[in-house]
């Protein structure tokens, strides 16, 4: 009868966990819609918001009790977590908490967590490490080789001639005529009488000294011209 009885108040203690442990399911729209099954205990789930930059989900919950458990089957389609094609930890915060969670034996389809959460908590972070197939941006990126474009595939550039304009040729060509002026009498007369310029002649003379020279020898010239004409008129006077 004793035995009975404990039984019994065991049974009873137990009875609300049976009780409220509930299984139940919430759609997730990304881009199509997941479902995840959860069981809570004195756990309440409002929403489920898919974060791609992070690759996470953010459960909006309320936890009532300093025993409240929560266990989520989620898709591998919506949340998964690999490394080197294999499964991989997820990583779980409460209100910016770190929180102690286990994993049950995961399916090709699901994976799931069990955790217990502490009163009051409103907000639970799941992150993995691609989100609806995409890949977490957190994970290093492999970079392909850029193709090298080869040498004789590149363009030389053309050299444009430029045709010389009509008005710049002509110029030019004005430019190359060089002007012929006459030389005065006075260089010309220079030229006859600069002695420097004979062969042997040694005396230096400089400009001045030719011109006065020349100057001289052209009056002496003039005088002789002048004594000529004179002693001819008189050589005409003086005949029969």
């Amino acid at each position: 009868m004793a035995t009975s009885k404990l039984l019994f108040f065991t049974l009873l203690s137990i009875s609300p966990v049976l009780v409220f442990a509930e299984e139940q399911t919430i759609s997730v729209d990304y881009g199509k819609l997941y479902d995840i099954t959860y069981d809570a205990k004195d756990v309440t789930v409002f929403e489920v918001i898919p974060n791609p930059d992070d690759a996470e989900l953010i459960f909006i919950i309320d936890v009532t009790s300093p025993i409240a458990t929560l266990e989520l089957t989620i898709p591998r389609e919506l949340l998964d977590s690999k490394e080197d094609g294999n499964d991989a930890d997820f990583f779980i915060i409460a209100d910016g908490a770190d929180v102690t969670f286990s994993e049950k034996e995961p399916t090709d389809a699901t994976r799931t967590l069990f955790m217990q959460l502490s009163p009051g908590t409103a907000e639970l972070e799941v992150f993995g490490t691609q989100l609806g197939g995409s890949i977490s941006e957190t994970e290093p990126a492999i970079e392909e080789p850029a193709e090298e474009i080869p040498q004789e595939a590149t363009e030389e550039p053309q050299t444009v001639e430029q045709v010389p304009d009509e008005t710049t040729a002509k110029e030019s060509s004005e430019e190359q005529i060089t002007p012929v002026t006459e030389e005065k009498p006075s260089q010309t007369m220079q030229n006859i009488f600069d002695f420097s310029k004979m062969p042997n002649w040694s005396i230096s003379i400089n400009e001045r000294q030719m011109q006065q020279f020349a100057m001289t020898a052209g009056a002496f010239a003039a005088l002789v011209i002048v004594l000529i004409i004179f002693k001819g008129l008189r050589t005409e006077q003086s005949l029969p």
